[in-house]
Formats: C-alpha cells, sequence, structure tokens
C-alpha cells in the first residue's frame, strides 16, 4: 500500500509514496505508518522491526482516531529533510 526511499531504491530520497488505489479514508493511515516506518529506518532500525513498530501506531490510530492528526503531523516533521549547515 505504500514505501519509502529506505526500503525501495526506485523511490527518491527523501519521498513516501502511496498506491493510488487506496481509499481516501485508509490514505492517512498508511502515510502514518509508511512515515512512522521510514523515520525508524532513519535512524538504523531494519526494515523487520519498523515495520512491526509501525503497524502498532498505525493500528493505535485506527482505534483512537482522534490522535490521527496530531501522530502525522509528528511524522511529518520528524521525516523533514534537514536544511544544509542543520
Amino acid at each position: 500500500e505504500g514505501g519509502h526511499d529506505k526500503v525501495y531504491h526506485f523511490v527518491p530520497k527523501n519521498e513516501v509514496w502511496l498506491d493510488d488505489d487506496l481509499s481516501p479514508r485508509e490514505r492517512r493511515f498508511v502515510l502514518l505508518h509508511e512515515l512512522h516506518e521510514r523515520h525508524l529506518m532513519a535512524q538504523g532500525w531494519t526494515y523487520g522491526r519498523a515495520h512491526r513498530n509501525a503497524s502498532k501506531v498505525e493500528y493505535y490510530c485506527r482505534s483512537h482516531t482522534g490522535e490521527l492528526e496530531a501522530s502525522l503531523r509528528r511524522e511529518i516533521r520528524r521525516n523533514r529533510p534537514l536544511s544544509p549547515g542543520s
């Protein structure tokens, strides 16, 4: 349903891709999963470990939808590329 540059070599650096056939309702949950997974992998986590942790975050937000927006904002901040000199 999605992927990012830390897993797929064909995804450009600092990008997360989502399948275009995802329903609008699913997009934000999958985006959260991919952003969280990417952040952990950038910290040195293996794909398997990062994927399991991202799945937990995703499923938590599916059960606590009021926390989805704040979780997405946090992951977007964590995934922002550093500007030169930072």
